[in-house]
């Protein structure tokens, strides 16, 4: 069987019913993302918005690890990449880090509260704010790391918003 199937019990027979692709709705939910991302805000509010692509990027690989993984990841970084302007890889290497974080506790955390997975992406923000401020050190580009506490708070208070609608196209298993 090459996809997930419903049974539908009718005529003495069971017959595979395929579920729809989720095509759609990861790329509805990675367009939210960039567009929440790309809204203009001012003054100091610029950093502490939390990165919502990689947020829904953690979502996908969390809810349905067979499916997205550390490539979904890194192509999702490609296009951060390219809406934010960096040196093509430095995005790419962040989300490909934070996703390899999420894949290998994907098991686990299924079976935490929304408390625990807030606290884990506090825990993967850091991460990936101490990762671009390695890659930032390395081209001699100043980083201010005293907003990352602020911005990974901010992305645990967003979680679960971001969690509850991800949560909701997830695959039924039989």
């Amino acid at each position: 069987a090459a996809g997930v199937y419903n049974w539908r019990f009718g005529s003495g027979r069971q017959r595979p019913m395929r579920v729809e692709s989720l095509t759609g709705p990861v790329i509805l939910s990675l367009i939210i993302a960039t567009v929440f991302q790309l809204i203009p805000t001012s003054g100091v509010w610029i950093f502490w918005r939390p990165n919502f692509l990689l947020l829904v990027v953690i979502a996908w690989i969390l809810y349905i690890p067979d499916r997205f993984g550390i490539g979904f990841a890194a192509m999702v970084g490609l296009l951060a990449d390219t809406l934010f302007r960096t040196t093509l890889g430095h995005y790419v290497l962040v989300f490909a880090v934070c996703g390899t974080i999420a894949y290998l506790l994907s098991r686990w955390l299924m079976y935490l509260s929304m408390f625990h997975r807030a606290i884990l992406i506090f825990i993967i923000t850091i991460c990936a704010e101490l990762i671009q401020a390695m890659l930032f050190s390395i081209w001699d580009v100043p980083f201010a790391l005293n907003y990352s506490p602020t911005v990974a708070a901010f992305a645990a208070l967003s979680w679960p918003i971001v969690d509850l609608l991800i949560s909701r196209v997830q695959v039924r298993r039989p």
